[in-house]
């Protein structure tokens, strides 16, 4: 068995280079979302709320800033917006040389029961369930054989609240193949999501057979023998593999009477239509402990894509393998997901880190035109980065063309209410929204509107800024949003150094993507095309930075402690210096 003492060496080694020292001021940095300090970072990973701290587990390579070496980085918080960066808690076996086991993505969860005996001190154990992606042939410390190419799902504990972590090795991998009769899909057999089900009394894992567009369902007593019980799909989006399940319920409309369950699935490719490559849809419907049964569905042709009938998550290009947090009531849902696309994600043109998180969002289940809808929020934490700088305006009919507002920044929370008085207008090209992140000659421009022709959500990313690392980024992505009874459009459009997410309405859309503008586009303006728009109300709020609480660095004393002791505890911190990345002119 791989000895606790030599894993923390390497974490020791590791957290040296993750934590480098940088102010978080690099060109395309965000300020407000989650990045790592460094190198390479997919998936959300293991989400738990525990004790008053959030545990964000993610998809890492030690190593470089494209995929592989796959880890699970890790960072705290107390309020979901401010992290601070901790060690790499399961580190690719081997690494950094001949690597014999990476852990793929998978969730997280406290046993307060201690129902799977780790804990032997009192001690709440976490336990981590995950996919062991084993790259060569070999007989594991279980005495379990598995074949190179091999993906499995295996076990991790942790007995200090998530710091440090042990596998399993005596039982891992504890699903090793796929149910019959599925056991010839091993090498696309992924992704567990884990949690309690409080009526049966029994964990509950759902994961892929991503190839089949299958999410299999098991159920354990102690999270470490589990048992096939049922499945479902394929149905709906099945243009790619599916990935990266969650599953969970919430009550509609506020009632906690009524109860369904959402079941969130990744695709990639065959995302949203208009979009390259990945995407993330969702089901509702009902959960017994056994079956779930989607309310709408439709049986997918040739491997098509349906695209009238899926439930996007958003309708936006970046936003993949959105993860639930474990430990939160029902009525508290969170999600948070990978801000990129699979299309382009090794390109984009940051560094030395790449990839960003989305803002957590806070979901609930409202219906809407007699459907269950998944309505999604920012999280409220991210008020408390509100800075003093904010900007109002109301035009009772906003003129056709373009108007500069006394308002800039790369880091803003923008509220647009509108609507169309004019039914001539209904059936025209008339479109109205805000243009960001803008040069002065407007040669780069981020456009967010509203087609009243159409009645969808747009957001132009063309002449955004830097494009041409992919031949698909420059596009423009759409959302259906239907005005309220009395013809009111509410857009809500989160801006970072280099993000946009949209949310439609009460949230019943949401539209996401990157982009990577230069310093000098910092203008915002509105626009109204094929005549005016009436009832404008525009409403502005400066986000600072995240980046203004501790960090952990280890210093080189720090370093001898790791390498020399079986804990990792001995990190110091250093204050990263505060600073205001907003400007808003409030005048008339």
């Amino acid at each position: 068995m791989r000895s606790l003492v030599c894993r923390t060496i390497a974490l020791g080694l590791l957290v040296l280079q993750v934590a480098s020292a940088n102010n978080y001021t690099e060109l395309y940095r965000p300020q407000y979302h989650f990045t790592p300090a460094k190198n390479w970072m997919n998936d959300p990973n293991g989400l738990v709320y525990f004790n008053g701290t959030y545990h964000l587990y993610y998809q890492y390579n030690p190593g470089g800033i494209t995929w592989g070496a796959m880890s699970w980085g890790h960072a705290t918080s107390g309020d979901l917006i401010h992290w601070e960066h901790q060690p790499v808690a399961l580190l690719a076996r081997g690494y950094p040389g001949e690597i014999t086991e990476m852990f793929f993505s998978g969730s997280a969860i406290a046993d307060t029961q201690n129902m799977s005996g780790f804990s032997t001190n009192g001690n709440v154990p976490f336990v981590a369930m995950y996919t062991s992606y084993y790259p060569i042939t070999q007989t594991l410390p279980s005495g379990k054989t598995v074949q190179g190419g091999t993906q499995a799902q295996s076990i991790a504990y942790s007995l200090d609240e998530g710091m440090t972590w042990t596998t399993y090795d005596a039982g891992n991998p504890v699903i090793a193949l796929p149910p019959s009769p599925y056991e010839d899909q091993h090498e696309e057999f992924r992704d567990p999501f884990v949690f309690w089900h409080e009526s049966t009394q029994k964990w509950v894992a759902v994961m892929v057979l991503a190839k089949l567009h299958k999410v299999v369902v098991y159920n354990s007593e102690n999270l470490k023998d589990w048992t096939y019980i049922s499945e479902f799909g394929p149905l709906n989006a099945v243009g790619g593999v599916w990935e990266c399940p969650g599953f969970f319920p919430l009550p509609l409309d506020g009632d906690n009477e009524i109860i369904k369950w959402v079941l969130q699935i990744g695709l990639n490719p065959g995302g949203p239509p208009g979009v390259v490559g990945s995407g993330t849809q969702y089901f509702v419907g009902d959960f017994d402990g056994t079956n779930f049964v989607a309310d709408d569905t439709s049986s997918p042709d040739d491997n098509l894509t349906m695209a009238d009938e899926t439930n996007w998550m958003d309708w936006g290009p970046d936003f993949y393998a959105a993860a639930t947090i474990n430990g939160l009531s029902m009525t508290d849902r969170y999600n948070i997901a990978w801000m990129s696309n699979w299309q382009y994600a090794g390109s984009i043109p940051t560094s030395p880190w790449r990839s960003a998180m989305s803002v957590p969002r806070k979901v609930s289940l409202k219906t809407i035109n007699k459907k269950a809808t998944l309505m999604q929020q920012p999280a409220e934490g991210l008020a408390s980065l509100e800075t003093s700088g904010s900007y109002s305006k109301s035009w009772d009919s906003f003129p056709e063309g373009n108007q500069r507002l006394k308002l800039s920044g790369k880091t803003l929370d923008i509220t647009l209410t509108f609507s169309n008085s004019d039914p001539s207008l209904a059936l025209s090209a008339a479109q109205f929204g805000i243009i960001i992140r803008a040069t002065s000659d407007l040669a780069q421009q981020t456009r967010v509107g509203y087609d009243f022709g159409t009645s969808k959500l747009f957001v132009d990313r063309t002449k955004s800024g830097n494009t041409g690392f992919d031949s698909t980024f420059a596009d423009v992505y759409y959302a259906p949003l239907t005005p309220t009874s009395d013809g009111n459009v509410t857009i809500q459009i989160l801006v970072d150094w280099s993000s946009v997410e949209v949310f439609g309405g009460e949230g019943e859309v949401t539209l996401s993507t990157q982009i990577f503008p230069n310093d000098s586009g910092t203008g915002v303006l509105l626009f109204s095309t094929e005549g005016p728009t009436s009832g404008v109300t525009v409403k502005a709020q400066a986000i600072g930075s995240a980046y203004d609480r501790l960090v952990p660095v280890l210093s080189s004393s720090s370093l001898v402690s790791t390498l020399t002791s079986r804990s990792i505890s001995s990190l110091t911190k250093t204050t990263t210096a505060s600073t205001t990345f907003i400007t808003i002119d409030c005048g008339p």
